[in-house]
């Protein structure tokens, strides 16, 4: 009787190599893949972190224009012992290109309001109104993955003393 097992040979050697090379392109693939995914997602994460920053800056601009606007409105330090100013209304600030294309959109609430009686807080002979600032910077679409979006808040105060020197009249 003849045995019917086949040897294996050189072919069988290169059918198993075939198949080994096969698995380690598809692994190879696999992990190029990953790793061109992962840069990717850590550029799009390093490009919003900078739009975040960028947006900070902005609403900090904000901040320090409707500070400005709330202390000194006319530019003038508001002569006058007793003209504490009322808040500006709501503003949004044109930037310059070279600070992006972000929306930035000031208010200020004072207190106590302007049309109160008396319209200030008066501790000795000295009056004071305080500002209440808020800058929202915004720049995308709500919900896309590019919307960036920072706000800030301030409080500031402008006081005034009856007592003091004109044409001022600072605290």
């Amino acid at each position: 009787m003849k045995s019917r097992h086949r040897r294996a040979g050189p072919d069988a050697a290169r059918g198993f190599a075939f198949v080994v090379a096969i698995f380690v392109l598809v692994v190879l693939a696999a992990l190029a893949s990953y790793v061109v995914s992962a840069s990717a997602g850590a550029a799009m994460t390093s490009a919003v972190a900078v739009q975040g920053v960028r947006a900070y800056e902005a609403a900090r601009t904000g901040i320090e224009w409707g500070s400005y606007q709330a202390i000194d409105p006319n530019g003038t330090l508001a002569p006058g012992a007793t003209n504490l100013p009322d808040c500006f209304s709501q503003k949004t600030l044109a930037l310059p290109a070279a600070m992006g294309a972000f929306t930035v959109t000031v208010s200020c609430q004072r207190y106590p309001t302007f049309s109160a009686s008396p319209n200030y807080h008066e501790e000795g002979a000295k009056r004071s109104a305080f500002y209440f600032i808020t800058s929202t910077a915004t720049l995308g679409t709500v919900g896309s993955a590019d919307y960036v979006e920072r706000k800030l808040e301030a409080t500031a105060e402008k006081c005034k003393d009856p007592d003091g020197t004109g044409p001022t009249y600072a605290c």
